[in-house]
C-alpha cells in the first residue's frame, strides 16, 4: 500500500483462527464464531475494513502416529475372575509410533498395545490367554475374477468407526468391570499424577501424554479436565467421563467390546472443496451456490463465500482440504465496529458438512454391546478440526474530501515571471 491508503498499514492484523479450542463457546467445527472482545477491529471516518482468506488447512483426517497422538490413559476397578486378579488400575497406553495407511492395522495396533499393557500390570495374563482382535472393518471396491472393479454392495457402507474386541481365554474368565479409557486433552500447565492403585500418586503423566490428540486418531471423545485424585482415585468416580463404548459382550463375558462414537476418519472423501463462508462478507455467487432450495429464482443472490478449499490425496490415502496460496478474494467491510466474526464450512453446492451420525452403532456391533453416548463435554458432529488466518486491513475509502467541508482550496502557486501593467492608486487604498 502506498499514499493515503497506505498510511492505515500498520493498523493492519493477522487474525489465527483454530475451530479446536473452545468447542463449548465458540460453536461446533462447522460453524463457529470469534469473539475479539476489549480489541475489535474499527473503522474511522473515511475508511473502510477489508478482510481476507491468507492460509486455510482441514488437516488430513488420518494421522501418523507419534507422541502427539499416541497416548490414552486407561483405568479399570479391581475384580478377580477363574484365578486372575485385576487391581485397581490407572495407567497410560501408548500406540508405537509409525505411519498406519489402513484403520485396520491402525484399530490392530491400539488392541495390541491395551493387551500389552494388560500383561504387564496384570498377573495372569500372558500373550497366550489374552488376545485382541480388530473387528473395524472398511469396505472397498472388489475385484471379480476378470479384474474388474465392481462397487460395494447396498448392504456394505463406511462407517470408519473403532472396533476391538479383548478375550481371555482361561476357563470361563468373565470381565467383572469394563476396561475405561480416556483421551486427555486438557492444555494446562498443572502436574498430574496418574494413582498408583492405592489410592496413592503415581507416575506423573507427560505434557504430551495430558495433551494429546488420540480423540481425533481413534473417534474419542474428548476430555478437557483430568479425572481422579488421592481422595477418590478415576477408577473409584462412579461416572467418569470416558472416550469410548466399553462393555463385556453379551453372552460372552470374557470379551471386552471397545468402541468409538465417533468416526477415526471423518469421511469427507466425497466432497471435491470446501466453501468458507463468513457473515461479514458480502459479494455474489450464483443460486446453486448459497441457495439450494431455490436454484431458479434469479441468477445471482448476495454471497457470503470468503474462499474455497481444495481437496489434496495425501500419500497414505488420507484427505485434506487446504489453501496455501494468499486468497486472491476480499471482502470490504463497511460497518464502523468489529467486535465478532463468524465462520462457517459448507460442501461444493453450499450445504453444511456432513458427518456420520453419532448414534450409529459401528457396522457389527450389537446394542447389547454398546454403551451409548450421552452427548456431554463435546458439542460437535465428528472429530476434525481447521485453522484459518484472516488478514484485517484498513484503507482510506476517499482522496482525503471531507463531506463536511467539502473540496480544499486550489493551490496557490506564485509565478515570478507574471506581471501586471494595472496598478491601483493609493488613494483608493484602505487606510
Amino acid at each position: 500500500m502506498s499514499g493515503v491508503a497506505g498510511k492505515y498499514e500498520n493498523q493492519s492484523q493477522l487474525l489465527f483462527v483454530s475451530s479446536e479450542s473452545g468447542y463449548e463457546t465458540i460453536g461446533n467445527q462447522n460453524h463457529f464464531r470469534v469473539n475479539l472482545n476489549s480489541m475489535p477491529f474499527k473503522n474511522e471516518d473515511n475508511t473502510i475494513l477489508r478482510m481476507s482468506l491468507k492460509q486455510f488447512s482441514l488437516p488430513k483426517n488420518f494421522s501418523n502416529i507419534n507422541k502427539s497422538n499416541n497416548s490414552i490413559r486407561m483405568f479399570v476397578k479391581t475384580f478377580a475372575s477363574q484365578g486372575i486378579t485385576v487391581p485397581n488400575l490407572d495407567t497410560m497406553v501408548t500406540i508405537p509410533e509409525g505411519d498406519y495407511v489402513s484403520h485396520e492395522s491402525l484399530t490392530d495396533a491400539f488392541g495390541k498395545a491395551i493387551v500389552a499393557k494388560l500383561i504387564e500390570k496384570v498377573t495372569g495374563f500372558t500373550t497366550s490367554n489374552l488376545t485382541a482382535a480388530a473387528v473395524t472393518i472398511v469396505y472397498r471396491n472388489k475385484v471379480v475374477n476378470s479384474g474388474i472393479e465392481q462397487p460395494l454392495l447396498g448392504s456394505e457402507y463406511n462407517d470408519f468407526k473403532l472396533h476391538i474386541e479383548i478375550t481371555c481365554s482361561t476357563g470361563s474368565f468373565a470381565w467383572g468391570q469394563p476396561l475405561k479409557f480416556q483421551c486427555l486433552n486438557v492444555p494446562t500447565s498443572t502436574v498430574y499424577n496418574l494413582d498408583n492403585g492405592s489410592g496413592a500418586l503415581g507416575i506423573v503423566v507427560s505434557t504430551t501424554q495430558l495433551f494429546n490428540d488420540s480423540y481425533i486418531l481413534l473417534g474419542g471423545k474428548r476430555i478437557e479436565e483430568f479425572q481422579g485424585d488421592t481422595t477418590t482415585p478415576v477408577y473409584n468416580i462412579t461416572t467418569p467421563q470416558t472416550s469410548f463404548s466399553s462393555k463385556a459382550k453379551n453372552g460372552a463375558t470374557n470379551k471386552m467390546v471397545i468402541a468409538s462414537w465417533y468416526p477415526m476418519n471423518s469421511a469427507l472423501h466425497t466432497n471435491e472443496y470446501i466453501y468458507i463462508s463468513s457473515h461479514q462478507v458480502h459479494s455474489q455467487a450464483s443460486s446453486s451456490l448459497e441457495n439450494v432450495s431455490n436454484e431458479h429464482a434469479h441468477t445471482f443472490i448476495t454471497s457470503n463465500i470468503l474462499g474455497k478449499a481444495l481437496r489434496h490425496i495425501n500419500f497414505d490415502y488420507s484427505v485434506s482440504f487446504r489453501i496455501d496460496e494468499p486468497s486472491p478474494y476480499f471482502s470490504n467491510i463497511t460497518s464502523s465496529f468489529v467486535n465478532e466474526i463468524e465462520i462457517e464450512l459448507r460442501d461444493h453446492r453450499g450445504r453444511p458438512l456432513s458427518y456420520p451420525n453419532v448414534g450409529n452403532l459401528p457396522i457389527g456391533l450389537s446394542s447389547n454391546d454398546y454403551v451409548a453416548h450421552t452427548g456431554d463435554a463435546q458439542t460437535k458432529d465428528g472429530n476434525t478440526a481447521c485453522d484459518l488466518t484472516l488478514l484485517m486491513e484498513k484503507f482510506s475509502n476517499s482522496n482525503g474530501v471531507d463531506s463536511l467541508r467539502g473540496l480544499p482550496e486550489a493551490p496557490q502557486i506564485p509565478n515570478n515571471n507574471f506581471q501586471s501593467n494595472f496598478s491601483i492608486p493609493t488613494r483608493f487604498c484602505a487606510n
